[in-house]
């Protein structure tokens, strides 16, 4: 690092001093050195101006710190939104909850993230059947912490998971079914990204079926049916996620052994494909649950297509929109937005009022939005994204309007919410149509800062700190519009949310807000802490992680490179990975013969196995995470380890006292000889043997000297099998560079001293 002068080394005091020093060289007339002379006082007032010009000189300021980093590249991040899960009982009807629904807890608002239909039916049993029994696990799947294998403890291909309703469910609705896995091993797995459903290929396959009547035959009989799923978030059980489904045609009740006493609507998983690294664990299985997220709306806006046809209807579901008010707003080409009347019927419109009606069912909780024909109103004009719906709380009403523009540079406005979410900040600036004379409505777009705007760009800048907006000068950044009558700027988009105190405890989230009444009785509440909500990053924050940052990869480059990013594939649990250069598999002699511009990544999944083999697809999903990193010169080939069964034969003299000593030894060698990472009796962690490392004689004998109670090892001798290996003479085992090894049944003779 550059040292850093200090540039603030002279006190006041010591400026004078040397100022007065110098008089007698510089101006030998002056000789009043005295506090009363205006001479002195000048000096004693250029020192003091002095001291502070060196002061601020030598401070890295705020601002300055916020440029340094965003000269690598970093900007401060904002405050991140908790989420938690919800589980709704007590419902009595099949309800619509509709997007964005608000739940409190305490004084923090939660809203929920999707619509979610509630269902008057529970989870009354949940059934495991695999090849030779079936289990109840309902009590398993009622109590939390408690975890059962969603196929049986021995997975195969044909194993079920049935799972029966206490009635049946409703035909042609979307119904969410929650799943839930165990999620606590050694080995985390790696967070998804926004994109991770779009490369994973999942190591399993599941089909989903439900029992019900066969449509279309004049005697429909009863059977298992194929269940159509809209959504599979757990992507064949692999995540945690939600299974939504369809149901074609009604369901039938049926028993199924063991829970035979009456009988009930069930649904069936089948897995059909077995080849799962860990077999999933469910914690829990429920119906009427939602996420939600720790933020309040307080004005939305979204878009949707006009055909330019008359009697144009469009539909939409959100809390926002049905319960709030709202705003119409047509594009009309010049990038400009015309708002539009609601009336309570067109019939009286007139062919050119921008007129519409503003419909709600009360069943679906949908919102309709009707448009003229031409005669009876106007017809929004044709356009992609053309028509704008702002929806907003009541009592946002006369507050989403920001303030005036005086016309002049650098205008500020408060806005009076410290916790804006700046991700969701959207506002516009009112102007006169230069030809119509029309007020419309002008898009005005949030930058981190000025730096990169011109006079022409309509960008504001807001602390989301103090909640104070920023505009430009109108030479970085355009000045909004003057208006002098009414307030001209206004939010279209603005929610508040984010921190730490979002994290609230399980059972906190319990409180439903909502304006109708048919939600009373239904509860709430979180089964887990909410989680994620994170604070405003600070500048030290950023500093850290600039520093992590310079050490994570984003192209792969060396083989740490590789081995880090594919140790880092999204949705997986890589337990070990290694990248061997300029070798392919079938390469003889390496590294002696070598593969030109190839690369080959060995990587082992975590996994309870022996030994940890990946599947088909875990290879796809890794392949294609180092795809989108590597250079394009570079050839890249995943594998799986090459397993080698390594048996050891030993006589081992130990004192007297210690004859049943040969299980004790078996278990210090099938620690030593293993391919994954683990932690011994102690809690020590212990590494998994190295790729390509050999076996040697020597290594064995001395893990076996180092336990207590051993007096030596009177002979010892190596089997091993698998491809690619080569014994020396001495006994020593080499495997190949892509091969891991693994205890076989370890055959140890105990000796006492007193039999030699």
């Amino acid at each position: 690092m550059l040292p850093l002068p200090n540039l603030d080394d002279k006190m006041f005091e010591q400026i004078v001093l040397e100022a007065r020093k110098s008089i007698p060289r510089l101006y030998p007339e002056w000789t009043d050195e005295n506090a009363h002379d205006p001479g002195i006082t000048f000096i004693e007032l250029f020192a003091w101006l002095t001291e502070m010009q060196q002061y601020y000189l030598n401070r890295v300021t705020h601002k300055n710190e916020l440029k340094f980093l965003k000269l690598l590249g970093i900007q401060l991040q904002d405050a991140v939104s908790a989420r938690a899960e919800i589980a709704f009982t007590g419902v009595k009807t099949e309800l619509i909850l509709p997007k964005g629904t608000k739940l409190l807890a305490a004084e923090q608002s939660f809203e929920t993230v999707e619509d979610l239909l509630l269902l008057p039916t529970r989870i009354d049993k949940v059934i495991v059947r695999s090849q030779v029994e079936g289990n109840d696990m309902t009590s398993t799947n009622d109590h939390e912490g408690v975890a059962f294998y969603a196929f049986g403890s021995d997975t195969k291909v044909g194993s079920r998971l049935y799972i029966g309703f206490d009635s049946a469910l409703p035909v042609g609705k979307a119904v969410s079914l929650s799943v839930k896995l165990f999620d606590n091993y050694p080995v985390k797995m790696s967070l998804n990204t926004s994109d991770t459903e779009s490369f994973f290929t999942p190591s399993a396959k599941v089909s989903w079926k439900f029992y019900g009547a066969e449509p279309n035959t004049a005697n429909p009989a009863s059977g298992w049916l194929p269940l159509p799923i809209i959504k599979d978030e757990t992507l064949h059980l692999s995540h945690s996620g939600r299974v939504i489904f369809k149901l074609p045609v009604a369901m039938k009740a049926m028993t199924i052994h063991p829970a035979n006493e009456r009988g009930r609507y069930w649904i069936c998983c089948t897995l059909e494909e077995d080849n799962y690294e860990v077999y999933p664990k469910i914690d829990n299985i429920r119906l009427n649950t939602i996420s939600v997220v720790q933020q309040e709306t307080l004005s939305e806006a979204n878009l949707f297509d006009s055909d330019g046809k008359a009697d144009l209807i469009l539909e939409y579901s959100d809390h926002l929109s049905f319960y709030g008010n709202i705003t119409l707003q047509t594009h009309n080409g010049n990038g400009n937005w015309v708002d539009w009347r609601e009336v309570a019927s067109l019939t009286e419109s007139k062919a050119n009022d921008r007129h519409y009606e503003w419909m709600k069912e009360p069943q679906s909780k949908m919102t309709v939005l009707a448009f003229g024909d031409d005669v009876h109103g106007a017809i929004p004009p044709a356009g992609t994204r053309s028509i704008r719906l702002i929806a907003h709380v009541l009592d946002f009403a006369e507050k989403r309007y920001i303030g005036r523009s005086n016309g002049l540079p650098n205008q500020q406005f408060e806005t009076h919410y410290t916790n804006l979410l700046k991700a969701n900040l959207q506002l516009q600036v009112s102007i006169r149509d230069a030809a119509s004379r029309d007020v419309v409505w002008q898009d005005w777009y949030q930058v981190a800062d000025f730096d990169q705007s011109t006079s022409t760009d309509r960008h504001f800048v807001v602390d989301a700190v103090t909640g104070e907006i920023f505009f430009g000068n109108n030479e970085k950044g355009l000045i909004p519009a003057f208006s002098e009558e009414v307030d001209n700027i206004r939010w279209i988009t603005c929610q508040l949310g984010g921190g730490t105190r979002g994290n609230v405890k399980k059972h906190l989230i319990q409180q439903l807000i909502s304006p109708s009444s048919e939600f009373q009785g239904v509860k709430a509440t979180n089964m887990h802490v909410a989680s994620g909500g994170k604070e405003r990053e600070t500048i030290e924050d950023a500093k850290r992680r600039v520093q992590k940052q310079l050490h994570h990869p984003y192209r792969a480059i060396t083989n740490e490179d590789y081995e880090h990013i594919a140790k880092s594939t999204p949705g997986l649990r890589v337990a070990r990975v290694k990248a061997i250069p300029l070798f392919k598999l079938g390469l003889k002699d390496y590294p002696i013969q070598k593969a030109p511009g190839q690369i080959t990544v060995v990587v082992v999944p975590y996994s309870e196995f022996k030994k940890p083999m990946p599947s088909k697809g875990f290879l796809n999903t890794v392949r294609y995470q180092l795809d989108r990193h590597r250079l394009i010169t570079t050839e890249i080939h995943v594998i799986a380890p090459e397993y080698i069964k390594i048996t050891v034969h030993a006589v081992v003299v130990v004192e007297a006292h210690l004859q049943n000593e040969a299980d004790r030894i078996i278990n210090i060698l099938n620690e030593f000889i293993q391919p994954l990472d683990h932690y011994d009796q102690y809690s020590n962690h212990k590494a998994g043997w190295e790729f390509g490392r050999s076996v040697y004689k020597g290594d064995i004998y001395g893990e076996i000297n180092r336990i207590q109670g051993i007096e030596y090892v009177q002979d010892l001798w190596l089997s091993a099998e698998g491809t690619g290996i080569r014994k020396e003479a001495n006994g020593d085992i080499h495997i190949p560079p892509h091969a891991l090894v693994y205890s076989g049944d370890h055959q140890i003779e105990i000796r006492s001293p007193l039999d030699i």
